[in-house]
């Protein structure tokens, strides 16, 4: 049966923890991260900001309404027929506390209604189609400072640019976009409150009354709490939550995956498909070096308590974790703020909100022992130099699966920002004579991650297009190179665990 501890551990520190089967919550180390499904006592910690979805317009609209060029959150301008840009400050997110977040963007294909998870282009060009780059495909530079969102605006302070295609998944992998912003920093720029506080031992952590409840970081004063991110827990903010993730096989076709829960309209999931015992994020950029290689991944959709997946390929194994803002209404009665109950012979252990009905929606619910606790191993900043370069980061995963995250950081973007953070990619560039003479791209970085080991791969420096300018220059081999304007400077990375 789980274990739920509401109080001093092994180390006499007020906390709030749930263990798996079998282990005793108060006498279990921090140190063996896969025996919680929920611990406060992790300072850095996984938190999203929110999530914005991406609508249609007609006209250029400013949101919210009756705001101007200068206040707006979020301004939608027609680009053509079938597209438009967006562009999105952060005050789009309240919460946000960073500059430059952490943060992904999933696009759904209009066709077939599947978000599509990684997938390759090929773009042939320049002398007798002869140059190509193949690379993973994004309508989204990214976030950042100073934006120019068009000729008559000021500038944004800190905000990022989608271009989105109504039409479906066209040829540069464009459909309905949902950005998502995690409560983390994408550049160098620490955590917030991600060290314990100095408050003297037996400073009151934790606090449960008919307003809510609240769980302090170590160190810190639940009664004198000066910003949202010396919390550990707090039941008046939990607007975005994980509440689904596993490794699983996938087999090719359609198969799907029960998390136990009705997941809401408005979930979006990170799928990573692969091989053997090592995943490499986002891809690989050896699958692309053959001309034909242009596509990879599992894409995905959800029914019910159901996660769905379509595999166009071999059998593979997915590592998967699934999260949702929830917009039901919260119900109203006695419950307690603890409830424990049996589904399908499982033992679930459930965190509510005070003053929920016996039977709480999605929006009642803090915590809950199917949706595993998603805890950052290990973060960091990595600046990078020229070369092609390898980067190690040995991080604690017993018990756990990781998945890792990243953006890269850079200087400005000609005039549209002035510092950026963009996610990673995969480019591979080429110029063919008779065979194709290939090199990745130097705004490529990819990341290799075994169960205790994170490998990341750099190649600042190398060109980002390689091809014959004209007839003269492919007679005598003579190929031309386009360098990366806007070099990586560094990658921002967290290592996350799933209790395995």
């Amino acid at each position: 049966m789980k274990e739920v501890l509401f109080g001093r551990d092994y180390e006499g520190i007020q906390s709030v923890k749930i263990t798996k089967d079998g282990i005793v919550a108060a006498e279990e180390p921090d140190a063996n991260v896969g025996s919680f499904l929920y611990n406060s006592k992790w300072a850095a910690d996984l938190r999203l900001s929110g999530m914005d979805f991406t609508i249609r317009k007609a006209v250029d609209t400013l949101e919210p309404p009756g705001s101007t060029n200068g206040t707006y959150t979020k301004r939608t301008i027609p680009y053509s027929i079938s597209n438009n840009d967006i562009f999105i400050r952060n005050s789009r997110f309240p919460s946000l506390l960073y500059d430059l977040p952490l943060s992904d963007m999933k696009t759904r294909d209009l066709s077939t209604g599947r978000f599509i998870g990684v997938r390759f282009n090929e773009t042939l060009h320049h002398y007798d189609r002869r140059g190509g780059n193949w690379q993973t495909i994004s309508s989204w530079l990214g976030w950042g400072k100073d934006i120019t969102a068009s000729a008559s605006s000021t500038y944004m302070a800190y905000g990022t640019y989608i271009r989105e295609d109504f039409t479906g998944v066209s040829v540069e992998g464009r459909g309905k976009q949902t950005l998502v912003a995690w409560n983390l920093p994408g550049d160098e720029s620490p955590i917030l409150d991600s060290t314990p506080g100095t408050a003297p031992e037996g400073t009151p952590a934790i606090m449960i009354d008919n307003t809510g409840v609240r769980v302090a970081k170590p160190g810190y004063d639940v009664n004198n709490i000066t910003r949202p991110t010396q919390l550990a827990l707090d039941t008046a903010n939990s607007p975005t939550k994980i509440i689904g993730a596993a490794d699983i096989e996938c087999p090719s076709g359609l198969s799907s995956y029960d998390i136990g829960i009705s997941i809401p309209t408005d979930a979006v999931a990170d799928v990573f498909a692969y091989q053997g015992s090592t995943i490499t994020f986002p891809a690989s950029p050896i699958a692309v070096l053959t001309e034909n290689a242009n596509q990879f991944g599992v894409e995905y959709s959800f029914s019910g308590t159901s996660i769905q997946f379509y595999n166009p390929y071999g059998p593979c194994r997915v590592r998967f974790m699934v999260y949702a803002v929830g917009t039901d209404a919260p119900t109203a009665g006695d419950n307690d703020v603890l409830r424990q109950f049996e589904v399908g012979g499982e033992n679930v252990v459930q965190i509510l909100r005070p003053g929920a009905g016996e039977n709480p929606n999605f929006s009642d619910i803090v915590i809950d022992s199917r949706w595993p606790c998603i805890q950052i191993l290990k973060q960091g900043y990595i600046p990078v130099g020229t070369g092609e370069l390898t980067h190690v980061v040995d991080f604690n995963g017993s018990g756990c699966f990781p998945i890792v995250k990243w953006m890269t950081v850079h200087g400005p973007r000609g005039t549209f920002w002035s510092k950026g953070v963009s996610p990673p990619k995969i480019n591979v560039c080429g110029a063919k004579k008779t065979v194709w003479t290939t090199k990745i791209g130097g705004d490529t970085t990819y990341c290799e991650i075994e169960p205790n080991r994170a490998t990341f791969y750099t190649f600042r420096g190398n060109p980002i297009e390689m091809y014959y300018a004209n007839v003269q220059d492919l007679d005598y081999g003579i190929i031309s190179v386009t360098n990366d304007p806007v070099p990586i400077l560094g990658l921002r990375y967290y290592i996350l665990g799933i209790p395995a």
